[in-house]
């Protein structure tokens, strides 16, 4: 009886509990997470993150809801916010894996590589199920340039997790890297199966790029004939080499050699003069100056020779070339000659002989083995001018790191040819606390691909250094780089222009994807490396 009494009173007890303002709280916050949860799945990441907060208003060291808001943050690019988040978990529990997992995240879209590999390896090792953890070591990879490696990886994270649309478009852009553009143009449609449908211009580009490459099938692009040497002068206009090409054996036609584009570029008039025809269109792009915003047109040219050098089936963007009505005849181009080009070559410009040179004698199998020089000379440049590592961004730029005196840790900086001043990213600006090297009294403008910019301010440096190779007060415009920095997957902080590497045999092993910046005096000759 005594039992009977105590199990009533235990029933009275849990239903006065379930009335209570306690359980009231529990039932509103799994709701709340529950609420935020469909907010992301609809891409309204901003009304995602206020429930999140709101909930951390009840309770500070709510590991779920940190943890959310920290995603939230992510899918803003709030890249800084979204690391502190998850850090304050890792804080409060060492053992949770998707705190990990997150840091690591936005660790390698800040372009922290070397900080975000041992935090991955961590959520890892405490769940190495997560799909978030799976998908940012992909990424780390694929900047590093193993595109296989990224593949299997973002393959596997899908598995887990097939309703996660960013797993798709970075699929996708991997799949391109290794011409697999079938596959590219599946993954590109189940992104847009899968991700809310707010984002309109994103999908317009999208589905071009979808059209792009079901146009281009299993077509090998980029097939390398003629010379395996080719060298070709060129003329340096305000920083910028300029060289003569052949299009469809038609020409020359006038291109500037542009490291900093990751597709090669021809002008709309000269596209109109050869019968080059859109294969496809959709959306817009973005790049710094003017609206940020110029049409995405692609092409595809039956052949691109270079001096001796022949390379057939190449894809292009087809749009205007914007020139200032001041812009002197002999600076006007006909294109730019991109990363998607110049990849099937070592790549060397002597900026002191204004040449040149295209050499893809070495094969591409052999590119990835250790090279044992071939002289004496060769052994000295190896030895004195060791080849400095670049990354591939998602956006299909080069980026190296670089350093600043003003700032403690390497900067990530995009190797641009065709740029004819240095820029430094007023983020970076704000970031690092550079105002008080701004230049007073001087203002620049500025002429992008899509137009534009007045008024342009820029620092003063006292140096800027690339692996011990450093220019004493030089300067950086300062420009938003937030177009390039949505399409780059790790934040880029500037761009090496070519006020910095005119002072140098700029050598761009684009197999390796390694850069050289040699004295003049050590340019690399047809025959080898010119000796002292």
């Amino acid at each position: 009886m005594r039992y009977a009494i105590g199990l009533l009173h235990l029933l009275i007890m849990v239903s006065l509990l379930a009335g209570s303002p306690i359980s009231a709280m529990a039932e509103s916050r799994s709701d709340s997470l529950k609420h935020a949860e469909r907010e992301i799945v609809k891409g309204n990441f901003s009304g995602a993150e206020k429930i999140y907060r709101a909930l951390l208003d009840h309770n500070r060291k709510d590991k779920t809801a940190l943890l959310g808001l920290s995603l939230s943050l992510m899918k803003q690019n709030r890249l800084q916010q979204a690391y502190s988040e998850a850090n304050r978990v890792i804080e409060l529990d060492q053992g949770n894996g998707r705190a990990y997992a997150l840091a690591g995240m936005a660790l390698v879209r800040l372009g922290e590589i070397g900080e975000a590999a041992p935090v991955l390896r961590r959520a890892l090792q405490l769940d190495d199920r997560d799909p978030i953890s799976i998908a940012a070591l992909a990424e780390l990879n694929y900047f590093e340039r193993h595109g296989r490696l990224a593949y299997d990886l973002l393959k596997r994270a899908i598995r887990l997790d097939p309703n996660e649309p960013d797993y798709y478009v970075s699929l996708a852009r991997t799949c391109s890297s290794l011409e697999l553009y079938s596959e590219a143009a599946d993954a590109y449609e189940r992104f847009l199966e899968t991700a809310p449908k707010t984002d309109v211009e994103r999908r317009e580009c999208i589905q071009g790029i979808i059209d792009f490459y079901r146009r281009l099938g299993n077509t090998t692009l980029h097939l390398t004939l003629g010379s395996e040497i080719a060298t070709v002068p060129f003329e340096l206009k305000r920083n910028r080499p300029y060289i003569s090409v052949k299009i469809n054996g038609k020409g020359p036609f006038r291109f500037v050699v542009d490291s900093g584009a990751s597709i090669s570029i021809i002008s709309d008039s000269a596209a109109d003069k050869l019968g080059v025809k859109p294969a496809a269109r959709g959306g817009h792009g973005r790049a710094i100056g003017g609206n940020g915003l110029f049409p995405l047109v692609y092409g595809l040219l039956d052949s691109l020779s270079v001096g001796e050098a022949v390379i057939e089936r190449v894809p292009v963007q087809i749009r205007t070339v914007p020139s200032p009505s001041d812009t002197p005849a002999d600076e006007i181009a006909d294109g730019y000659l991109g990363l998607s080009v110049l990849n099937n070559y070592i790549v060397t410009l002597d900026y002191q002989s204004s040449a040149m040179t295209l050499d893809r004698s070495l094969k591409p199998e052999a590119s990835q083995q250790k090279i044992e020089p071939a002289s004496a000379a060769a052994a000295r440049i190896d030895e004195l001018y060791t080849p400095i590592p670049m990354r591939t961004t998602t956006g299909g730029f080069a980026s190296v790191e670089a350093s600043l005196s003003e700032v403690s840790h390497p900067l990530n900086f995009i190797v641009d040819t065709a740029a004819s001043i240095s820029v430094i990213s007023d983020a970076a600006v704000k970031r690092f606390n550079l105002d008080t090297l701004k230049i007073p009294g001087q203002h620049f403008r500025v002429s992008g691909a899509a137009g534009g910019a007045e008024e342009v301010e820029a620092l003063g440096l006292k140096t800027l250094e690339v692996s011990g190779v450093k220019r004493i007060n030089g300067r950086a415009l300062i420009l938003d780089m937030s177009a390039i920095n949505e399409t780059a997957g790790f934040e880029q902080h500037g761009i090496l222009g070519g006020d910095f590497l005119r002072n140098f045999c700029v050598q761009l092993d684009l197999r390796q994807f390694q850069l050289r910046l040699l004295p003049p005096s050590k340019a690399p000759t047809v025959a080898g490396i010119s000796p002292e």
